[in-house]
């Protein structure tokens, strides 16, 4: 009986009470810094028996206030099996997995609840689009939007007009630190310059920004870049000696750094202006004449071909330029063939003339057989017709093989002594000259400078002058003087006289001439004294007649004047005084007979008692 009391006991103590929950722990989502409780509810039991896992570690403390943890706490009527978990100051360290635990005690057995998931949300703490948005035209280009420090990760939309056409959008999630994430998202575009100014926008979104009731969204202006585009523009005609501009219009962003120019590969400059002015010249046709425009994206030319129009000139066979006259020598009976080459742009008509009649058209040589002097020496002239400039011509003197060709000149001169002379001898240059040289006819030796003579030579296109100044002439200098050229084929001479007056005779001369000078002079003197005579005589006359005229019609007007006032005076009077009359007359008369007086300025008398005035002529 004993036994089995014992056995009851034991059975009875064996047994365990399990307790259950009424209320367990759910999933949160909850901002960072906010506080948030994961509730706990079971049946009656003592608090001890109850605490809180965090990710499996269930340690955390057996009080309610889990002193080692300030930001956490068991909050709730434990009496009520109220165990609920407190978490203030949310931070992303509390992050995981929470349980609620009931410890096992003698009388009742242990039991943890579900797992509940703690997700701490954060936005991002920047959104922003890589800047400047710069992109250059017609190359592969990037536009990329990043949201920073994210949990969860935030997803990133674009807003752009229609009018921008990309190629690809990728987007990726990158970890940022304590389960932090950064968000990228990145446009690839091929960019033109129509995008330049356009306003582009990137958008996050993610459930922290959802639960804020905010919106995250940034803003660039699209700047195209491009190198610069060149448009070159001639001013002026393209004429031989103008000047004429090329004008180097450059569109391009960002602004040009600088321009250059070229002439074919050869730099002209370096400047910032977009115009350079040419003087044009024929040996620059054809040339290329290039603007370089360089700015930031890169380098752009852009070349113009000069096409100038010039005027011919004659030129061999190595382009170099010829005299517009020649003479070429040749031996009776041989063949020649005469050249012309023409440089000229546009090409110019070539026609060959001789004896005035065209021979040959539009050939650039003519070609002579077996020469003959009288049939085909002579003047040939190759005619060169542009059609702006008008015809050029260039005279080819065929002729036979000789000595030097003199020019005929003055061959005589008179001088007195002491008096200096010239003798200038004139010599073709058509034909090759080797020497040419002063001489005297009875002396044998060649002149040269000295203090007596001076010998001078000046050269032409067309000839030579070989001139010989003889200074100081005296009576032994005159004779004859002869200049002399010689060449392979022989020599030519002309000869000059000097003849030298005596000094007597000179002062003769100009005796005679300024004595016939000095008479002259005193006869036209003499005439002049008498033409100025005449003239002041006929003057003096005629105005003495034109004073005498005067005075006599001065006269005659005041005397009509006075007459017409006398006679109106006396007819008042006889009016007033008609019974009087007789006796009047008669007083009057004897008083004017009696006391009358002459007056020398105008020939007028006066009576003395009367006080009018009257005036006759005498």
């Amino acid at each position: 009986m004993l036994l089995i009391l014992i056995l009851f006991v034991q059975l009875i103590n064996g047994i365990k009470i399990n307790n259950k929950f009424i209320e367990e722990p759910d999933d949160v989502e909850t901002i960072i810094g906010s506080t948030l409780i994961f509730r706990c509810r079971t049946e009656p039991i003592h608090q001890s028996q109850i605490t809180w896992c965090k990710n499996d570690f269930c340690t955390l403390g057996k009080t309610r206030d889990l002193p080692f943890y300030p930001r956490y706490q068991i909050i709730g009527n434990a009496d009520k099996g109220e165990h609920h978990f407190q978490i203030v100051n949310v931070s992303l360290e509390d992050i995981g997995m929470y349980q609620c635990q009931i410890r096992a005690g003698q009388q009742t057995a242990g039991a943890m609840s579900r797992k509940a998931k703690l997700t701490v949300l954060q936005i991002p703490t920047s959104l922003l689009i890589d800047s400047p948005v710069i992109l250059i035209e017609h190359v592969l280009s990037f536009i990329v939007c990043r949201a920073n420090n994210a949990m969860p990760e935030a997803k990133i939309s674009w807003h752009f007009p229609k009018s921008i056409s990309y190629i690809s959008k990728n987007d990726y999630a990158l970890l940022s630190g304590q389960a932090l994430r950064n968000s990228i998202s990145n446009l690839t575009l091929i960019a033109n310059r129509s995008y330049h100014g356009i306003l582009i926008q990137c958008q996050a979104h993610s459930s922290a920004i959802q639960t804020l009731n905010k919106t995250m969204i940034t803003q660039q202006y699209i700047q195209t870049i491009f190198r610069p585009e060149i448009n070159i523009i001639l001013i002026g005609k393209q004429i031989e000696n103008n000047i004429i501009y090329i004008q180097c219009n450059v569109e391009c962003r960002p602004n040009l750094i600088k321009i250059q120019w070229f002439n074919g590969t050869s730099l002209l400059n370096i400047t910032n202006e977009n115009r350079l002015s040419l003087l044009l010249t024929r040996y620059m046709n054809k040339n290329k004449i290039t603007c370089q425009a360089i700015n930031q994206v890169g380098t752009t030319n852009q070349s113009i071909i000069l096409d100038i129009i010039y005027k011919p000139i004659f030129i061999d066979t190595y382009r170099n330029q010829l005299n517009n006259s020649s003479i070429t020598l040749v031996n009776e009976g041989e063949s020649i063939e005469l050249e012309c080459h023409v440089d000229s742009s546009p090409s110019s008509l070539i026609t060959w003339i001789f004896n005035e009649e065209i021979i040959l058209f539009n050939q650039t040589s003519l070609k002579i057989d077996y020469v003959q002097s009288m049939q085909h020496i002579g003047l040939y002239i190759c005619s060169a017709h542009h059609s702006l400039f008008g015809t050029f011509n260039r005279t080819i003197r065929l002729g036979l093989k000789g000595p030097p060709e003199m020019i005929e000149e003055k061959t005589v001169d008179s001088v007195y002594i002491g008096q200096s002379v010239t003798f200038i001898c004139s010599i073709s240059n058509d034909i090759p000259i080797q020497e040419i040289f002063w001489s005297r006819e009875d002396q044998q030796i060649k002149i040269n400078s000295n203090e007596k003579y001076e010998v001078v030579e000046n050269r032409s296109d067309n000839f030579i002058q070989y001139k010989l100044i003889i200074k100081n002439i005296l009576l032994s200098d005159n004779g004859y003087y002869i200049c002399t050229a010689t060449n392979q084929y022989g020599s030519s001479l002309t000869q000059f006289q000097l003849r030298v007056n005596h000094l007597k005779d000179f002062f003769i001369r100009r005796t005679i001439l300024f004595g016939s000078i000095l008479i002259g002079l005193f006869i036209s003197f003499i005439l002049i004294i008498i033409a100025l005579i005449n003239h002041y005589k006929q003057n003096k006359h005629k105005r003495i007649r034109k004073k005498s005229s005067t005075t006599d019609e001065t006269i005659s007007s005041s005397l009509a004047k006075q007459q017409e006032n006398i006679q109106h005076d006396y007819q008042d009077e006889t009016n007033s005084i008609n019974d009087q009359t007789f006796i009047h007359e008669k007083l009057l008369n004897n008083q004017i007979r009696n006391d009358t007086y002459d007056s020398p300025q105008h020939d007028l008398f006066y009576s003395r008692y009367d006080l009018k005035r009257y005036s006759t002529v005498v």
